[in-house]
């Protein structure tokens, strides 16, 4: 049986009277896990995401991977309301924020994506800023656009898991972010290993005390017709598949 990876999921709302909640996933990120070799499994988002709940879900799962999405609500981390922060139904914050930590204790393989890399730093007491573009940076990095995916390169350090991982130092990625992770206010643990040419932290770690933890600002489910990003679903897939009969699944 092939490893089974967690997806989280968004939640949408329907324009019908009822005003029912959907739940929401982008279907790349369950085809870059079934072209990397695992089976995905999107997690539905309970009304109460006791720890009862949570524990129950990641019991079925293998690894986790938290997908892309609105903006936290910056009251996580002790801001105000940017005019250009589109926070998420409270629902998913709160679950997810639970779901992380859990997963997180657990040490289960986690791979987070862009949303997924900023709510890992905020779940491990770190701060976001909330509009890249007030910052002016230099030389100028296109992190979003209005019409097109951005492209530009990101370096990678070279002692990092990361590096090691994809066998490289360098790498093109997309990219459609306007909140970026706050490198003054570190997040517990995680330590920045990819970086754009205005400083911007595209990637980080935590592979201490057997965890495996990577998170990375970019899409690479969007980019999986690319050797190196589909490694990245790989490496994570081949992890839970090392760490099974630890779990006690056949």
């Amino acid at each position: 049986m092939k490893p089974l990876i967690g997806l989280s999921t968004s939640l949408r709302q329907t324009g019908s009277a009822e005003g029912r909640l959907q739940l929401c996933l982008n279907t790349a990120y369950a085809d870059a896990v079934l072209a990397a070799g695992g089976t995905p499994l999107p997690l539905p988002i309970p009304q109460t995401p006791n720890d009862e709940i949570v524990s129950e879900l990641l019991s079925y799962v293998d690894a986790v991977i938290f997908t892309g999405g609105h903006d936290l609500h910056p009251s996580l981390y002790g801001q105000s309301l940017h005019p250009k922060t589109e926070p998420m139904h409270q629902r998913r914050q709160q679950f997810e924020i639970a779901l992380f930590k859990r997963a997180d204790e657990l040490r289960l393989p986690i791979l987070a994506i862009c949303l997924g890399h900023q709510l890992a730093y905020v779940a491990r007491g770190g701060e976001l800023i909330q509009h890249v573009d007030d910052l002016n940076l230099k030389p100028p990095v296109v992190h979003h656009a209005e019409s097109a995916e951005a492209f530009h390169d990101v370096r990678i350090d070279a002692h990092s898991h990361l590096a090691q991982l994809l066998g490289r130092t360098k790498l093109t990625v997309n990219s459609r972010h306007h909140q970026i992770v706050d490198p003054a206010k570190a997040a517990r643990d995680l330590k920045p290993v990819a970086f754009s040419d205005d400083a911007v932290i595209e990637a980080a770690e935590d592979f201490s005390d057997g965890r495996f933890l990577l998170t990375v600002q970019w899409h690479p489910e969007d980019l999986i017709d690319r050797p190196e990003h589909l490694r990245l679903f790989q490496v994570l897939i081949s992890e839970a598949q090392r760490r099974r009969p630890a779990k006690g699944r056949q």
